[in-house]
């Protein structure tokens, strides 16, 4: 899920703030038009949860007559650095405030996989260091923070159960009685 979480995030943020949004994959990025949110991460946090710690979750799928025992997540927060570069304060100042606006409006973040659909909460923080003024290429950039939180990553260890071993039926004679009225 972190792969689609990241992808979702991209995509998120190309619809609504900006359709140059790059995800770096590395120290230096090649930028070719202004405005551009270049995206570093994720760093990863691993989140204890305690409540689930040696918990199996259990499924019944009534089709198969079947339950599924499966080994809970682990749970990551993914923290992506932001920054945004434009060609004016203004521009930049404007920038920011759709970031805010976006996590205002759109808590959610929707990622799909194969078996599963989650939605992921996020936040964005500024971070200090924007610049009012150009730096040497002209630019004036803005930075943040982009934090997914509680991300699950199962590891598909599954014990399949039938619901139903044997079914079986006994009857005492004994305690059965019969009346010629009843025939």
């Amino acid at each position: 899920m972190i792969v689609e979480t990241t992808r979702a995030l991209v995509r998120m943020l190309r619809e609504n703030i900006n359709s140059n949004v790059i995800l770096s994959t590395g120290s230096i990025v090649e930028i070719s038009t202004l405005p551009v949110v270049v995206l570093s991460g994720p760093d990863l946090t691993e989140k204890k949860k305690l409540a689930h710690d040696g918990d199996r979750l259990r499924a019944i799928d009534l089709e198969n007559l079947q339950a599924v025992y499966e080994v809970p997540p682990r749970w990551y927060d993914l923290k992506f650095n932001v920054n945004v570069s434009c060609e004016s304060n203004l521009e930049l100042l404007e920038m920011i405030e759709a970031f805010s606006r976006l996590n205002q409006s759109s808590r959610l973040i929707q990622a799909v996989n194969d078996e599963r659909e989650r939605n992921y909460t996020w936040s964005w923080r500024v971070m200090a260091g924007s610049d009012v003024s150009p730096n040497i290429s002209q630019v004036y950039q803005g930075k943040g923070t982009i934090t997914v939180y509680d991300v699950e990553i199962y590891s598909h260890i599954r014990e399949y159960w039938p619901l139903i071993r044997k079914i079986s039926t006994e009857i005492n004679q004994d305690l059965v009685e019969v009346s010629d009225d009843d025939e």
